[in-house]
């Protein structure tokens, strides 16, 4: 997966003028402050050219996670007539990673944009203005943990993308009860894929079927995760890395591999199939079979696919971890 050519067009723009010496210096600093710093809800980013470097290092990372996690809903929903995205709101965007990959995935008629850093607005407005369908995109300036009123508007998809983990575990849930509010079809919570990151997207899960909301994905239950304390689901995706990624990064790998949780929510009930699992671990490939760890509507459960089981084997050939799966086979 690569990133819109407009978008890494419109970044290379912005760096022009600056040093590549002195955005390096900005990636490290940016990158020891995410990693280190304690999470409090305010922001990491002092000023517009670390927006920049902010763009340069992260949106490539959270535009795929968000068009592979978009791809899952997409292919779960494509067959409900009732379900229409037209309207999108993207909260916490930071520089619209978000946006970007909807408008490749979604013909949506209006996009919004919620960022509360003036220096991540500054710089996501600049980039969608390179672009004819994003340059429409409405952006609003307001906090929604601090805001004591509902987000302004609704749409039917709401997206936020690692925002909630960057909050105080007290405000989390205001932030989640005013998203589901603002959501008219399907809500859409990615985090990191690390222990942390899917600790806060099984509470959240927990709190959405709480509220009688439907869970999409990328569970296939509507019940409480069943993975015990000790353990964590993420799905994967590719992304590949612009020239001044690697530079800034100092990476040799023309790609990097993003790792991420999520969970994706609908007010309008979907039947899913009921062969439907979804591989939590990337599939281990070995002569003549192929071991898989699936969450499946009766739990948790280990399971081999050899070549006797001819198309299904091929099939499981293909797959990864977090994508679906489906088998009319008992999985035992």
């Amino acid at each position: 997966m690569e990133i819109p050519k407009i978008l890494e067009s419109a970044i290379e723009k912005e760096i022009q003028k600056s040093k590549i010496s002195e955005l390096k210096e900005e990636a490290k600093s940016l990158s020891y402050r995410y990693m280190n710093q304690k999470r409090t809800g305010e922001s990491f980013i002092t000023n517009e050219q670390q927006a920049i470097v902010y763009s340069i290092i992260r949106m490539p990372a959270t535009y795929a996670a968000v068009a592979t996690a978009l791809k899952h809903i997409l292919e779960l929903t494509e067959k409900e007539e009732k379900i229409k995205i037209e309207t999108v709101l993207d909260v916490g965007a930071g520089t619209g990673a978000g946006s970007w990959a909807v408008r490749d995935l979604i013909n949506f008629k209006q996009i919004t944009c919620i960022e509360k850093d003036v220096n991540m607005r500054k710089v996501g407005m600049k980039l969608m203005n390179n672009d004819k369908i994003l340059k429409e995109t409405k952006w609003i300036n307001i906090d929604i943990v601090k805001e004591k009123e509902d987000i302004t508007g609704h749409a039917d998809l709401v997206i936020a993308s690692y925002m909630t983990n960057e909050l105080k575990k007290e405000d989390r849930i205001k932030a989640i009860e005013k998203l589901i509010r603002a959501t008219n079809e399907i809500l859409l919570i990615i985090e990191p894929g690390t222990p942390e990151g899917h600790q806060i997207i099984k509470e959240i899960k927990k709190y959405c079927i709480k509220q009688s909301l439907y869970v999409l994905a990328p569970c296939v239950t509507q019940e409480e995760c069943k993975l015990p304390s000790n353990d964590w689901c993420h799905s994967t995706c590719r992304i590949q890395r612009t020239k001044i990624h690697k530079i800034l990064k100092d990476g040799d790998a023309p790609y990097e591999d993003e790792k991420f949780s999520y969970i994706a929510v609908s007010k309008e009930k979907v039947n899913l199939e009921k062969n439907m699992s979804r591989i939590l671990r990337h599939p281990i490939i070995k002569s003549g079979f192929i071991n898989m760890r699936l969450c499946t509507r009766d739990g948790i459960k280990n399971t081999t696919i050899s070549k006797r089981d001819g198309e299904l084997y091929k099939q499981a050939k293909k797959k990864h971890c977090g994508d679906i799966f489906k088998t009319m086979d008992v999985i035992s």
